[in-house]
């Protein structure tokens, strides 16, 4: 496993729209204008930081934290309160021990996380079992928020639309 350390910055968040498939049991992004989200965030591809089987994608180029998606089984989501996370819209760049590669997941270590599914507000959460002590949580997507610190990632929550 690589540690993954996490900076946030002012900026807006990425336009879209994250989808939950309740068929596939799975989260995706669907980004608006892909030619617009290459130009964005370089030229050299993508890699992924994985808690377990959720995925955030990452820019090789610039690091950046994209948006969130991956199986995740909703039969194995926990009934809990989640509310909207106290988030403020920007970027937060990923910086691992060794450069992502194009193509490439880096694991955290995140398999024992919790997953919360509040169903009066539409937030799913994933953190530790002892709770989310990130320091700042920010909107990197529209529906995907990270909690984090200096040491990285330390909370990730998700609005998505459902379908079947």
């Amino acid at each position: 496993m690589n540690k993954i350390k996490a900076q946030w910055h002012p900026g807006a968040p990425l336009p879209g729209e994250l989808v939950y498939s309740r068929s596939e049991y799975g989260f995706r992004f669907r980004a608006p204008d892909a030619e617009e989200l290459l130009s964005d965030v370089g030229d050299e591809g993508f890699a992924s930081v994985s808690i377990d089987t959720l995925q955030i994608q990452v820019s090789v180029q610039a690091g950046r934290a994209l948006y969130a998606w991956g199986y995740e089984p909703y039969t194995g989501w926990r009934d809990g309160e989640v509310g909207a996370p106290d988030a403020r819209p920007g970027l937060v760049i990923l910086t691992p021990r060794e450069p992502f590669e194009e193509g490439v997941s880096v694991s955290i270590p995140a398999q024992h996380w919790d997953r919360r599914f509040d169903r009066s507000t539409g937030w799913f959460a994933a953190s530790p079992p002892e709770g989310d002590d990130a320091r700042w949580h920010v909107e990197i997507a529209h529906g995907v928020v990270l909690g984090g610190s200096p040491e990285g990632i330390r909370s990730l929550y998700l609005r998505p639309t459902f379908e079947d």
